[in-house]
């Protein structure tokens, strides 16, 4: 019956976009008649079909498919969405507070705020004047981390939520670093766009850096020993980053037909180390991975006094508790 049930789940899913392949379009042209999408209900008709080569430039790349099967991404998604929901749920009530008299430690200076509303608008502009739907890759990884700083800079927030957000920052700063070591311009078409590519990600990593070494922020906890601190921390920002791209990602990608974080079908990478039915499950893991190691440095160069203003901070919060 639950086989049943889901083979109907997943027609229903297919439904929702019957144009997308059975596995993505080739990166090149190869036919001269490539298609990347069927007609609006499956048709496979010469006149139903979209072409690759009518496509707006930039957009090839980004081509949807059901490179998975509908039911592996509705299994996926139930499992992911659960356990970060759950994941989320045990850990908020335990971070460590942020005393409310620093609070404005953690608001952003000025040349911060003036440089990301600079690079937030330029990453709207291109977008928006993009090809159709490019305005959705603001929900890549490092376009969200704008966001979040955006959002520091220029929201009302109060302290503990601010602590929250630049905590995570801290292990998705290493996605930054594995884009410029990887970059993937393939659809970046408008003037001046690569430069800034790697402008902005360069910026997300001098970010933290900033605030970390100044002791604005801080990777260790006078409430919690460093490997508990840092467990829940490096956990919290895996569930996040799980939840929103399962949650949202896989089912923005499936809808608009574009291959949004690479939910869809894997990145070209060496060797297709990354591919077959379980690539969503690799890059999770590799993402987790990747986070670990850098939350990790950032707490042993906190532990070690490579950053030693941060102790200023961790006293101050040690106060902080004993006057709680």
């Amino acid at each position: 019956m639950s086989t049943r049930l889901l083979s109907l789940a997943g027609d229903v899913l297919k439904s929702i976009n019957p144009s997308l392949l059975e596995s993505p379009p080739p990166i090149t042209e190869e036919s001269g008649n490539d298609v990347c999408y069927l007609g609006p209900n499956g048709e496979d008709a010469h006149h139903s079909v979209i072409f690759c080569k009518d496509l707006p430039d930039g957009l090839r790349a980004m081509v949807g498919s059901w490179y998975l099967h509908p039911e592996r991404h509705i299994v996926e998604y139930v499992m992911f969405v659960t356990i970060s929901s759950l994941v989320i749920q045990r850990l908020i009530p335990t971070l460590s507070r942020y005393p409310e008299k620093k609070a404005s430690e953690l608001h952003p200076p000025l040349f911060i705020k003036a440089v990301t509303f600079f690079i937030y608008t330029c990453q709207l502009a291109y977008k928006i004047n993009g090809y159709p739907g490019k305005i959705l890759f603001m929900a890549m990884p490092c376009n969200v981390l704008w966001t979040i700083w955006t959002a520091l800079c220029f929201l009302p927030l109060n302290a503990q939520t601010m602590h929250v957000m630049y905590q995570v920052i801290i292990p998705y700063t290493s996605l930054s670093v594995v884009a410029l070591a990887t970059p993937d311009t393939s659809d970046l078409k408008m003037w001046m766009e690569i430069p800034f590519f790697f402008f902005v990600h360069y910026a997300l990593i001098v970010y933290p850096i900033y605030f970390l070494v100044s002791g604005r922020i801080s990777a260790l906890s006078a409430n919690d020993g460093i490997v508990s601190n840092f467990a829940k921390w490096w956990a919290l920002a895996s569930a996040y980053f799980a939840l929103f791209y399962f949650g949202v990602g896989v089912p923005l990608s499936l809808v608009f037909g574009i291959n949004l974080n690479y939910m869809l079908s894997p990145p070209p990478n060496p060797g297709d180390m990354v591919s077959g039915p379980n690539f969503r499950l690799q890059s999770t893991l590799c993402c987790a991975m990747v986070f670990f190691f850098f939350q990790f440095v950032v707490t042993a160069a906190a532990v070690f006094g490579r950053a030693p203003s941060n102790s200023t901070l961790t006293k101050t919060l040690t106060n902080s508790k004993k006057m709680s």
